[in-house]
């Protein structure tokens, strides 16, 4: 079952190390002029589905402690928790919500889904790949791949 409305997410606590491993650049078009933002990937944990992993791509400049104190509660382990709600966009494979990513950023950006999948392919490999691959009936080939990007291209991101 993908994360939903109002589920519980905990994250990792940022470090520098973290940060710059996981670092990942998304390329668009907004408004006629050609954007980028970097984006630190993390595996997120939901919570309230027995902690199955999601993956969770949060604006650079939010995933530090004053942006995470701010918006996310601290755990008692040093992870921090949200709760999935306006503030966080997501992107799936289908209507199902198959392969459903989670993106936490200003909303005032406006990349297509299909960023982050081809970003996160093209970056960091294998590992990324199968997390946002899971669940989804597209794990092998290149060409499987190609039409998972394009399962999810033109399709903004939604809001929960």
């Amino acid at each position: 079952m993908p994360a939903n409305h109002n589920d519980l997410i905990r994250i990792p606590a940022p470090t520098d190390a973290f940060k710059n491993e996981h670092r990942v650049t998304i390329h668009w078009q907004q408004m006629l002029s050609n954007k980028e933002a970097n984006y630190t990937y993390v595996v997120g944990k939901d919570m309230s589905q027995g902690g199955t992993e999601v993956p969770v791509f949060i604006q650079e400049e939010w995933y530090n402690t004053s942006g995470l104190d701010q918006n996310a509660t601290k755990t008692a382990s040093g992870e921090y928790e949200f709760t999935l709600d306006k503030r966080i966009q997501y992107g799936q494979k289908n209507a199902a919500g198959e392969g459903r990513f989670l993106v936490w950023h200003d909303q005032g950006r406006k990349p297509y889904q299909h960023r982050f999948i081809q970003t996160a392919l093209a970056s960091k490999g294998a590992e990324l790949a199968q997390k946002l691959l899971a669940g989804s009936v597209l794990q092998d080939t290149a060409g499987q791949i190609k039409a998972l990007g394009e399962a999810y291209a033109g399709d903004y991101l939604k809001t929960f």
